[in-house]
């Protein structure tokens, strides 16, 4: 009997040990998840004020002209235009080949864009 009292003295501790290195894995875990979001909320941030040097505009610019294209986008769609059709108008299909009877508004929409401090760059 005292073998059996021996024996299970080894495993309770290898136990015991091998619990206290699960639970050390487990904080090295959730700090490095924490880590890993703080990182990711930095390389978001750091992606918006490259987007918004690329601009040459401020980022809280770049945010409202986001919104506001994403409004005229979704307002675009509502009327039936669809994805294609959009790409179209904007020079991104094949405009010689379709031709139609309606006002060219492609001549505009392929040029370079400027961003001002308006808070509604469609505005005059």
């Amino acid at each position: 009997m005292k073998g059996c009292d021996f024996s299970m003295g080894i495993y309770t501790e290898k136990r015991d040990q091998l619990i206290e290195k699960i639970k050390g894995l487990e904080k090295r875990i959730a700090s490095d998840t924490a880590k890993k979001k703080t990182l990711e909320d930095k390389l978001k941030e750091v992606s918006r004020l490259a987007m918004a040097e690329e601009y040459n505009c401020k980022p809280r610019e770049l945010d409202e002209i986001i919104t506001l294209e994403h409004s005229l986008l979704q307002k675009l769609r509502a009327s039936g235009l669809s994805d294609d059709e959009l790409l179209k108008l904007v020079g991104g299909g094949n405009t010689d080949t379709e031709k139609s009877d309606t006002v060219d508004l492609t001549a505009d929409f392929g040029q370079q864009m400027s961003f001002t401090d308006k808070a509604n760059p469609y505005e005059d």
